[in-house]
């Protein structure tokens, strides 16, 4: 009899800690569709506001998800290739109960442009090869490879000064006057957004050589040397790195105030001071955190993070933007 009492007190206490566990729960369902239908196989990433801590999950053949998560406050993100990104932020999750974030995504600004987001589509029909990441002969990652870009994960907003609130509303009304669109470059945040990049390592030196970028060529100083002083502002600036474990940590400044940070124009100043890290978690995928501390527009420092993903038999070919900014007679 004490043992049957015993097993009864085990499973009562089993059943109690699921029901605090549940009690301190709740869910976020939503579908995602756009003009053509449900979106499946869209990622979907929900992020706790406080904890800074990431729940991944990926919409069904209907454009259904959901997610179980502490009680808590929630931002919810999805950049799918073709699709404006989905930024649902502040979801008030309260124990035992859901909360819905049904979005219907408009196509992206870019999908009919010829060449805009190819290798993102390229990059969504295929699987990253696995395997451990690669080392150099002196035990480092070894970050070489032709690489496919990958989207803004979790956008912020960052908090901007006046001025520049005021440039970015009117930039983001005329988004035809984009550097990138008159043949200039894209600037370091934008770097691994759209185009295919290959990177060169080397002990004492990391080169980026970017497809439809311009200059297209990025040195990245690993010998242990200083910003040199007074730089000349230009449009990559000066770029050292150094490593801190398996991170690659690239230390950027001398840059000009000409780049627009994204496609709606955020505005970037000669006081800017970019730190950006890269991680190659294994043979296929490489992370990139990307903060960006530029006193001058913003009231604090903001990030950018992406995930790469290697493109094993791609190459960069040469790219041409010479009078791109005069073909306006092919626009309806």
């Amino acid at each position: 009899m004490r043992v049957a009492c015993a097993t009864l007190a085990v499973v009562m206490t089993v059943f109690a800690a699921i029901g605090w566990a549940q009690a301190d729960r709740g869910q976020i369902r939503g579908t995602l569709s756009g003009a053509r239908g449900p979106i499946p196989n869209a990622e979907v990433r929900v992020k706790n506001t406080a904890t800074g801590e990431v729940t991944v999950t990926t919409t069904s053949p209907a454009g259904e998800f959901t997610v179980m998560v502490p009680t808590g406050t929630y931002d919810v993100f999805s950049s799918t290739v073709g699709y404006a990104v989905l930024a649902r932020r502040n979801v008030a999750v309260k124990a035992g109960a859901t909360q819905q974030v049904d979005a219907k995504l408009a196509d992206n600004a870019n999908a009919g442009t010829p060449g805009e987001i190819f290798f993102l589509y390229e990059r969504a029909e295929k699987k990253p090869p696995t395997g451990p990441a690669p080392r150099t002969r002196d035990g480092k990652p070894d970050l070489s490879g032709v690489w496919y870009p990958g989207p803004d994960l979790e956008p912020e907003v960052p908090p901007m000064l006046p001025w520049a609130e005021e440039l970015f509303k009117k930039r983001s009304a005329k988004s035809g006057d984009d550097p990138r669109a008159q043949c200039l470059p894209s600037g370091i945040v934008r770097t691994h957004g759209l185009d295919l990049a290959k990177l060169v390592q080397t002990p004492n030196l990391l080169i980026m050589l970017v497809e439809s970028s311009v200059p297209g060529v990025r040195q990245v100083f690993l010998d242990g040397r200083p910003h040199p002083p007074n730089v000349q502002p230009s449009w990559l600036g000066h770029s050292v790195g150094r490593w801190e474990g398996d991170t690659l940590v690239i230390d950027t400044i001398g840059l000009n105030d000409r780049v627009w940070q994204d496609l709606a124009g955020r505005p970037q100043t000669e006081q800017a001071h970019i730190i950006e890290r890269y991680r190659r978690r294994d043979l296929g995928q490489m992370e990139v955190e990307i903060t960006i501390d530029d006193p001058g527009a913003y009231t604090r420092p903001w990030k950018v993070r992406r995930l790469l993903e290697l493109a094993p038999g791609e190459e960069i070919l040469e790219y041409i933007c010479h009078e791109n900014h005069k073909t306006e007679h092919f626009v309806n």
